[in-house]
């Protein structure tokens, strides 16, 4: 009888930890892709032409978060880097600035 009653209780705390395994939240993963420069869709090229004047691109990546894709470009002008968003369609999202960037650095040390 004795058993039988360890047994229920060593499937019923199973059972509890596979229930608590399923509830674990996985942060969602990123994919991301860096793409050639030339490789980067006519629109997005423009856009940073026309309005990033004398900004040099220095690195592009196609990034898919939930099956949404988006493009990040990093440009740099002097020891200013931003990073600008893009969406699939090459339509702008918004620019995360990061100005003084090696000014900032140095002041720390």
């Amino acid at each position: 009888m004795m058993k039988k009653v360890i047994f229920v209780l060593l499937l019923l705390i199973i059972g509890i930890i596979v229930k608590a395994q399923a509830n674990i939240v996985v942060a969602d993963k990123s994919d991301r892709t860096t793409i050639q420069v030339a490789d980067l869709q006519n629109h997005i090229s423009a856009h940073i032409n026309r309005y990033y004047v004398g900004f040099i691109i220095n690195e592009a990546a196609r990034v898919v978060v939930k099956n949404v894709i988006t493009y990040e470009v990093i440009i740099t002008q002097g020891t200013t880097t931003d990073t600008l968003v893009y969406d699939e369609n090459s339509n702008f999202i918004r620019n995360i600035s990061q100005k003084d960037t090696l000014k900032t650095a140095q002041k720390k040390k």
